[in-house]
């Protein structure tokens, strides 16, 4: 929300714009726009409306019309703080709403000329090149720019690994995992990403028994131990007979993070569609995710275990805006493995696992 301290507005349009400020916090997306919508009739030069306007639209994915709310903002010439906010929301939504890398860069580039310290921007800037164009030293540049700016934003530590990983770096990748993790311990995509890195590394990774607690200096932080290389490295996945026949009494849990926070789920149904259709097999919750975003689907391996395949896209084959990342990379389709992390967007993940019978969820 754009807070300039000074609203030039009638008393009734001043009624309608609070009025719609506050439908859009509590999630009333279509009473907030009629209330701009009220607005603008009276005041089309007000770019506060044009922009929060833009952003309930965003929120709906409605990312072209978002788009044309905030180039109305622009055309009012706001001041330059609120321009980068504009600005950068543009950028926002062709990336994450519309897959328009390129043009998403324009937008973030303009909006750093007028915010050159804005950290969101430095790494959503890094997220189009690194998971749009796979421009992974580009990438790289500004997520470290991001962390010059705020050395303690895990994200920007987490993706600053994914390019690492990208650029076969995978001790520099590591070592910024260790940082992510530092700043917040319950970052699992970090965790996960942590373990793969260690093996494409050719290092065995010593699990912890149990997480650090935030500023826990007597923990001791895990270890990697060079790997027998004429017997390949280990994976922390890989099972012994025994295990695999504990495995039969385990079921497959999916775990998500979204805008609603985090829950699990049993898999048991031959497929899902997940996305932000209501209607949806399992509903996401957050504006960067398509309306059907992807499909799992059930398949048996020879062991008589089940597993699920995740594909991009809808059942039709249509794909999403955004695609999938799985361990950093992005793919079409996959047979997840225990511990996979899924990125569909940004605050949007999933993690595959198994679960013991004896487990509850939480």
């Amino acid at each position: 929300m754009i807070d300039t301290g000074h609203l030039p507005l009638t008393r009734e349009a001043l009624v309608w714009f609070r009025q719609g400020l506050a439908a859009a916090s509590q999630d009333k997306y279509e009473d907030a726009i009629a209330c701009f919508d009220r607005v603008l009739q009276t005041h089309p030069d007000f770019y506060e409306a044009w922009f929060e306007r833009g952003l309930v639209l965003e929120a709906l994915g409605h990312y072209v019309q978002a788009i044309s709310s905030f180039d109305h903002a622009l055309n009012q010439f706001p001041p330059v703080e609120i321009s980068g906010q504009v600005w950068s929301e543009r950028g926002n939504a062709l990336q994450y709403g519309l897959g328009k890398y390129t043009e998403a860069i324009v937008c973030y580039d303009q909006a750093l000329k007028l915010t050159p310290d804005n950290e969101l921007v430095w790494q959503n800037r890094g997220n189009a090149l690194l998971y749009g164009l796979s421009r992974s030293e580009d990438a790289l540049a500004c997520y470290e720019r991001t962390l010059q700016i705020n050395p303690v934003n895990y994200v920007a530590w987490r993706n600053r690994g994914n390019a690492l990983i990208e650029l076969r770096r995978y001790d520099e990748a590591i070592a910024s995992y260790e940082q992510a993790l530092e700043i917040n311990p319950e970052d699992d995509v970090a965790w996960h990403a942590r373990i793969l890195a260690s093996e494409r590394a050719g290092l065995t990774y010593q699990l912890p028994a149990t997480r650090r607690a935030p500023g826990d200096t007597s923990f001791e932080k895990p270890t990697f131990i060079e790997s027998d290389l004429t017997s390949g490295f280990y994976s922390p996945y890989e099972t012994t007979l025994i295990e695999k026949e504990q495995q039969l009494l385990q079921y497959l849990v999916l775990v998500i993070e979204d805008d609603w926070g985090r829950r699990e789920l049993i898999l048991e149904n031959d497929q899902y569609v997940l996305g932000r259709d209501p209607e949806g097999d399992i509903q996401l919750h957050s504006q960067f995710v398509s309306r059907q975003h992807a499909t799992l689907t059930r398949f048996s391996n020879v062991d008589g275990r089940c597993g699920y395949r995740i594909v991009d896209g809808n059942p039709n084959g249509k794909p999403s805006t955004n695609g999938i990342l799985i361990n950093g990379r992005k793919v079409a389709a996959k047979d997840l493995a225990p511990g996979d992390a899924i990125i569909l967007g940004p605050g949007v993940s999933l993690t595959f696992c198994y679960r013991d019978t004896s487990e509850s969820l939480s």
